[in-house]
Order: structure tokens, then sequence, then C-alpha cells
């Protein structure tokens, strides 16, 4: 029966021991970063929502601000009519009256539509806001979910390579060292030195045959 020597058994318990420290330290340091990328990406949503709730608000007192605007407007054109009135000499009260009270209706007609007209234009400014407020917080985090899957999947991938390259790595050394070994053994039983590297064919071939004929376990 074929028995490793103590060095090679070393050997391959620390590199065991090696590799499981290797993933439980990748392991902690992406978890770590994970969690730096949502909170980093919880602080960009948080921003990006209190930039669109300023700029509706900003949209909303810009619509006040231009219905009492129009209002000013309204008041100015009554007194200007007024004055006219009260100039006019060759026309009688009754008929001063009459045309002050139609133009007053007038003039409460036109305020009623105007602000009908500008409730109405505030609403649609702002549902309108609402609506592209609603639209690019979706889109913000449609970018910020594709932009995490993609940190992900590239952090996995590269820590398969990772462990890829050492276990191929360890599985050299270890090749390496049973051949040395094995040259080693050869040499003292035959006084002669042999160099196995070129015919790991034949060995590996031998090895198999020894297995099937139940020379080795």
């Amino acid at each position: 029966m074929f028995t490793l020597p103590i060095e090679t058994i070393v050997l391959i318990a620390l590199a065991i021991t090696g590799i499981a420290i290797l993933l439980y330290l990748r392991e902690y340091f992406f978890r770590k970063k994970n969690e730096e990328i949502q909170f980093k990406l919880s602080q960009q949503t948080r921003e990006k929502s209190m930039q669109l709730l300023t700029a509706a608000e900003a949209a909303e007192t810009q619509v006040l601000a231009e219905g009492k605007y129009a209002t000013h407007k309204l008041e100015e054109e009554f007194k200007t009519k007024l004055e006219e009135m009260l100039q006019m000499s060759g026309k009688s009260i009754q008929t001063s009256q009459n045309e002050l009270t139609s133009f007053m209706e007038d003039l409460k007609k036109r305020s009623v539509e105007f602000e009908d007209a500008s409730r109405k234009v505030s609403e649609q400014r702002i549902a309108a806001l609402l609506e592209k407020l609603e639209q690019k917080l979706s889109d913000f985090l449609i970018q910020t979910e594709q932009q995490t899957t993609s940190s992900i999947e590239l952090e996995l991938k590269s820590t398969r390579q990772l462990i890829e390259t050492y276990k191929t790595q360890q599985l050299k050394l270890i090749d390496e060292n049973i051949i040395a070994m094995m040259e080693q053994t050869l040499n003292t039983v035959l006084g002669k030195k042999l160099p196995l590297k070129d015919n790991m064919d034949l060995i590996y071939e031998a090895l198999d045959r020894a297995k099937t004929d139940k020379f080795i376990a």
C-alpha cells in the first residue's frame, strides 16, 4: 500500500486550510462591500426624491404667482374702467350705473373663468410633475438594480477564477512533490537517478494499472 510522506500530508492540509481561509475572507469583504453599495444607493435615491419634490414645489409656486399677476391685472382694468365712466359727463347716472353693473358682472364671470382655468392648469402641471417624478424614480431604481446585479456577477466570476487558479497551482505543487518523492525513492532503491517529470504519462498509466490490480488503494 502506497503511503504519502508526512510532509506531503501536512502540505495538503495546509492547502485546504488556506483555501478555506481565503474563501471566508473573500465572502466577508464581498458582503461588506455589498452593504456599502446598498447604503450609497439608498442615499442617492433619497437625494433624487428630494430634488424632484423641490422641483414640483417650485412649479406650483410659479403657477400661484401667475394667478396673482392675472388677478392684479383684472383689478387695474376695473379701476381704469371706473375712472373712464366717472369722467363721461354726457351720460346719465342711470346709464353709468347700468354699464358699471354690466362691467362688474363681466368682470365676475371672467374672474371665475380665470380661476377655473388656473386651477386646471395647476392640476395638470402638478399631475405631470408627479408622473415625471414617478418615472424618474422608477428609471433610477431599475438602473440601480441593474448596476447591483452586474457588480455581484463580476464579484462571483472573480471569486470563481481565483479559486480555480489557486486549486490548479496547489495541484501542480502536489504533483511536483510526488514526482520528487518518487525520484528519491527510485534513486535509493535502484541507485540510479531517473527523471520522472518527462515520463508522467507512463507514471499515471502505471498508477491506474496498480489501482486496477489492487496493488494500491
